[in-house]
């Protein structure tokens, strides 16, 4: 099988780094911390040793962001291997190609294996219960990857990792397993179980998403649904949370009509909104409502799409717009930049020249880090310029300045953006 690239930048390590753990705290602060070691790592509760001097840190689980365990500087060959894996995945080197191992077969050694290593150093050299969980975790993402890429085999593979995941997720030392084995077989050996495992809503959030990938509609439905009554009931991860609703919400609209997505992906950005008044903390409160805010830009972006189809007037997606920008626009600056190009969009398809140029200037003014919607106010600013230089000259003015300006805006789109889809649109 052909390699697939696909870079996993959150997984990318240098060479001779240790764990590193990214989390929030209860004011939404976000920290980057190195750590030495775990002791406690569960659903509810991280408790780690962190930084030069060892401290311990304790915390909810909701708020650890990234945790990649598997340390290159470790003597422990199972924690290099997990590193080795890390960067392979990193790099895209997914499948084994020929004698070169991938990150697939490396967490695939490691999540089964319980050798003990040299008689008496086993502390040391020894597989422990985290290293066969971590590497079933990231043999499902490596797998999942492959899986979206076109091989539904590696989808299919990933959906039985999951399984073994889930039962492996018990208070136990070790169980009977049929493991792999060379050329496809397998073989009986006991393994070992975790217990409770903050990896888990993850692994659930994989299991409806690679069911959805299966096309297996109703079963990734369920798994959505599952994943975000527990999310509820237990206080999970925001992530987690709002990165199962978008899915669910993703599910649902899928084929169709875009009005009818617009409504689906605005009940989710009410649902998010209502869901992040009652969390427990400003960083949970921060991560719904901006999840929130997506969710309902979304939508309008998908009214648009009924007016480019002529389905609904331009005036339905800019009042919209309007709505978002007035709103939560006011304290979010992504959805403010994207309600206003939006608004400058349908102001040009209405044909409003100075009215959508000015409004698509403020997008240019304001943009810079939303590369899409810098791009897409580009384009209408080409268009809005000869559209106001009508204007101008109907009004018995000059408008050549605007339509040179035309072509000027349109340079600079095909320079700063020259792959996106509005430079191809540009004649």
């Amino acid at each position: 099988m052909k390699n697939i690239t696909f870079v996993l930048l959150s997984l990318a390590i240098p060479a001779g780094a240790a764990d590193l753990l990214v989390y929030a705290d209860n004011e939404g602060k976000i920290h980057n911390v190195t750590v030495a070691s775990v002791s406690k790592d569960t659903e509810s509760e991280f408790i780690a040793r962190t930084g030069p001097r060892k401290r311990k840190l304790s915390l909810a689980s909701r708020l650890v962001i990234r945790c990649r365990r598997g340390d290159l500087d470790s003597i422990n060959q199972w924690s290099k291997g997990l590193a080795r894996g890390m960067r392979l995945m990193s790099s895209g080197q997914l499948a084994t190609e020929g004698t070169i191992p991938g990150a697939e077969e490396t967490f695939g050694k490691i999540a089964y294996t319980t050798e003990k290593g040299i008689k008496g150093e086993e502390a040391e050299y020894a597989a422990l219960p985290w290293h066969n969980m971590y590497a079933l975790f990231y043999l499902i993402e490596a797998r999942y990857t492959m899986g979206v890429a076109g091989d539904e085999t590696r989808l299919t593979a990933a959906l039985g990792d999951v399984d073994q995941f889930k039962k492996r997720s018990v208070k136990k030392k070790s169980l009977d397993w049929e493991v792999p084995a060379a050329k496809g077989s397998t073989r009986k050996q006991k393994v070992y179980c975790w217990g409770d495992s903050r990896l888990m809503p993850q692994v659930m959030l994989y299991e409806a998403r690679i069911l959805a990938a299966l096309k297996r509609t109703d079963e990734a439905a369920k798994a959505f649904d599952a994943l975000i009554d527990r999310a509820k009931k237990k206080g999970l991860s925001p992530n987690v949370l709002t990165a199962a609703i978008v899915g669910k919400a993703e599910l649902d609209a899928a084929g169709q009509p875009s009005e009818k997505q617009e409504n689906i992906f605005r009940s989710a950005g009410t649902t998010m909104a209502s869901l992040g008044r009652t969390q427990p903390d400003v960083y949970g409160k921060a991560v719904l409502k901006r999840a929130s805010n997506r969710a309902l830009l979304r939508g309008a972006d998908l009214l648009l799409a009924s007016a480019e189809q002529k389905k609904v007037s331009w005036d339905m997606p800019l009042n919209r717009y309007r709505q978002l920008k007035d709103g939560e626009g006011k304290r979010d600056p992504a959805l403010h930049v994207g309600a206003q190009a939006g608004i400058g969009v349908c102001l040009t398809e209405k044909g409003s020249g100075e009215e959508a140029y000015r409004a698509l200037l403020e997008v240019v003014v304001k943009g810079a880090d939303y590369p899409d919607q810098m791009a897409q106010a580009l384009y209408y600013l080409g268009r809005a310029s000869k559209l106001f230089a009508d204007e101008v000259e109907a009004g018995g003015g000059k408008g050549d300045f605007l339509r040179i300006e035309s072509e000027r805006w349109w340079g600079d789109l095909k320079q700063r953006y020259p792959t996106s889809s509005w430079a191809g649109k540009v004649q």
